[in-house]
């Protein structure tokens, strides 16, 4: 059996690269086959997993993170359904939302990994695809514009923190908390909002530990759209501590619910954050693509 390892070894701080070595040696113990590839700059992955037979693999290991995930989603949806490749995922990220969602907080990541390769037994999940006026790109996880962009572009300098590096960000920009104009298109009806930020995901977790669709199921056909609308920086202080928990969706300023399909924009600039990782801006259409990637389980 040949499997095809893609490891970040920015990931986590360079977690991913310091344990290359003992991921390495399981799966030569439980005698797997496998070819390894090592990104070297933002979104390599994506850009040589293009230039590998599909059918030469009965799957991929992701090490790293939500961003690493990322790119392997990405590349896997440019396939016809029938070449995807079932994934499983070695977390060595600052969040590993996925994983977490998936799997829980497991203190043998590895080890039960490779089990659940072994086991040959998959899940399909949802994937989100998103259309903007330059490009159509797909996430699993999270895309949010707005205030959680601001903080998924701090979050990068306070990486070495690990999960805390979101909590950090979220305090450091709250200093600078705007609200903006925006336009949702819902089920053929248009709605004017003065917008904090909108998160949209397919997974309960975000950010590692944050709680932010305590409703989401990554294979309902659904995505979970959370909308913050205009609020003070002291009503956003005493709403951000409720995240670890979910219930801060209950707050009067968030409007939670599901749907699988919706419409953004804005007259302002509003870059959007993808699974942790920063590109396009509105308007955005996203729509749910029902079980379309298989994960081991």
């Amino acid at each position: 059996m040949r499997y095809l390892c893609v490891l970040n070894p920015q990931a986590g701080n360079k977690k991913a690269a310091k344990i290359k070595a003992s991921i390495h040696t399981l799966l030569q113990e439980f005698s797997f086959e496998t070819d390894w590839f090592i990104s070297q700059y933002p979104h390599h992955a994506r850009e040589i997993f293009m230039k590998y037979q599909p059918s030469d693999y009965q799957g991929i290991f992701v090490i790293g993170g939500d961003g690493t995930l990322f790119d392997i989603v990405n590349a896997q949806m440019n396939l016809p359904n029938e070449k995807r490749l079932p994934l499983a995922v070695i977390p060595a990220g600052t969040g590993n939302s996925v994983y977490m969602d998936l799997f829980g907080t497991d203190p043998q990541q590895i080890e039960k990994s490779i089990e659940r390769v072994l086991n040959n037994k998959t899940k399909k999940i949802d994937v989100l695809q998103v259309k903007t006026s330059q490009k159509i790109f797909y996430f699993i996880n999270i895309l949010g514009f707005g205030f959680t962009t601001d903080v998924t572009r701090q979050a990068v300098h306070y990486k070495f923190f690990g999960k805390q590096a979101y909590t950090l960000a979220i305090l450091k920009k709250l200093i600078g908390l705007k609200s903006y104009p925006l336009l949702m298109e819902l089920k053929g009806k248009k709605y004017e909002l003065h917008n904090t930020f909108v998160s949209i995901l397919n997974t309960k977790y975000a950010g590692g530990n944050l709680l932010m669709a305590p409703k989401a199921l990554h294979n309902d056909g659904l995505m979970d759209v959370i909308v913050v609308n205009k609020l003070s920086r002291w009503e956003l202080l005493k709403t951000f501590p409720k995240i670890y928990d979910g219930s801060y969706i209950e707050s009067p300023y968030v409007d939670y619910f599901q749907t699988d399909k919706i419409k953004f924009s804005s007259p302002q600039h509003k870059q959007l954050s993808p699974d942790g990782e920063l590109c396009q801006e509105l308007p955005v259409e996203i729509e749910v693509i029902p079980e379309a990637l298989e994960f081991f389980i």
